[in-house]
């Protein structure tokens, strides 16, 4: 039978006092001394916990106990003889827990603990779109792993701001990168999960980049150059919860270079004279802290006759192998150029000089946005 301490604490002190009284009595004969003062009593602190999750507490406190052995499908660990035993177990699905007890006057019992174990709850999502005009919409899916019951999510800039939707659709009146954040809730064990996506959307004028966040699925209109040309290669999973990004292997490269430039006629940009642009990209390494930017720039190259009339943004950023957002604002100058083909153009170098680095760079969401 299972009965809980908490209840009947006069017998349980009743109980010490005789299982001291036998142990030291010599004389008597030791089943029948024993008969009266056995009983089954174990618990479990919870009957439901997560895979992989947090420990759940089983404690035998039954009394006159010769041999006990837990059993933990799925369970770490999986058999344990203690009276109290902390378990974590890895599966999810319905698990039954088993102690066998065998008493000193020779009797066995068992008794079972039905548990609930729960998969991961993990939080995510993702947009429909990540670069809109200011004031279109954009519709978020969940992804969550984990059979979420109840959905938060909280949207800057967005109309509405808030939504308990599973997938809401949500309207952007700000001209800025907008942050979204997401918590969900399974009522069936009360977890809890959250994601933010910083930047998420980018929200304003038409962006001035061809293909700068890869999602057809092509690598076009960029160009690299370190001492010869090296070829960017198309990936799976870009920034932001995108399809795709570009990588390529620095393969002990001083430095290298990647630009937007040399493109067909109804491909060029052309930046306004006393105008101020933003330019940004996303990036990340394989290899932590041993790369940065070297230079970050927006060119102008209208082909013929050449003329740069770059403006240079900022420099020594440290790469990750987290995607980061490097951006600068491109004051363009009004001095009566025609920049009819500009292009942003970066140098990523060795942090620290050294000879041999061979780790792959990553490139994705790749923007000149004016700034209104």
């Amino acid at each position: 039978m299972k009965k809980l301490l908490m209840y009947k604490p006069l017998k349980y002190v009743l109980y010490t006092l005789m299982l001291l009284f036998v142990f030291t009595s010599c004389d008597e004969d030791e089943t029948s001394t024993h008969s009266g003062i056995i009983e089954l009593l174990a618990t479990a602190s919870t009957d439901k916990t997560v895979a992989d999750g947090g420990e759940v507490k089983f404690i035998d406190l039954s009394l006159g106990v010769k041999n006990r052995v837990w059993t933990f499908p799925n369970g770490d660990p999986a058999v344990s003889e203690v009276p109290e035993v902390d378990v974590i177990f890895q599966e999810e699905g319905e698990v039954i827990v088993t102690l066998e007890v065998e008493f000193i006057d020779g009797t066995k019992e068992t008794t079972q603990f039905p548990i609930t174990v729960f998969p991961e709850l993990i939080a995510d999502f993702t947009p429909s779109q990540t670069k809109i005009k200011v004031g279109e919409t954009v519709t978020f899916t969940d992804t969550s792993i984990g059979n979420p019951t109840s959905w938060f999510w909280e949207f800057e800039g967005g109309t509405p701001a808030t939504s308990t939707e599973q997938n809401p659709t949500v309207t952007f009146n700000v001209n800025k990168p907008v942050t979204v954040l997401l918590t969900v809730i399974r009522a069936l064990d009360e977890s809890e999960a959250m994601i933010e996506k910083t930047d998420l959307v980018q929200v304003g004028p038409v962006e001035l980049m061809y293909n700068g966040s890869f999602e057809d699925g092509l690598v076009t209109d960029f160009q690299t150059w370190a001492g010869v040309g090296f070829p960017l290669n198309l990936v799976s999973g870009g920034a932001n919860g995108t399809g795709y990004a570009v990588y390529y292997d620095h393969a002990d490269y001083g430095a290298a270079e990647i630009m937007s430039r040399d493109k067909p006629a109804d491909k060029m940009i052309t930046v306004e004279n006393g105008k101020s642009y933003t330019v940004s990209v996303y990036l990340k390494a394989d290899e932590a802290s041993v790369l940065q930017i070297s230079w970050f720039q927006l060119g102008n190259n209208p082909l013929s006759p050449w003329d740069y009339s770059s403006v240079w943004g900022t420099n020594g950023q440290v790469l990750t192998t987290e995607w980061q957002k490097v951006s600068f604002v491109a004051n363009i100058p009004n001095d009566g150029k025609v920049r009819g083909n500009s292009y942003p153009n970066f140098s990523i170098g060795k942090v620290d000089g050294s000879a041999t680095i061979n780790t792959k760079v990553y490139m994705d969401e790749f923007s000149i946005k004016i700034v209104e």
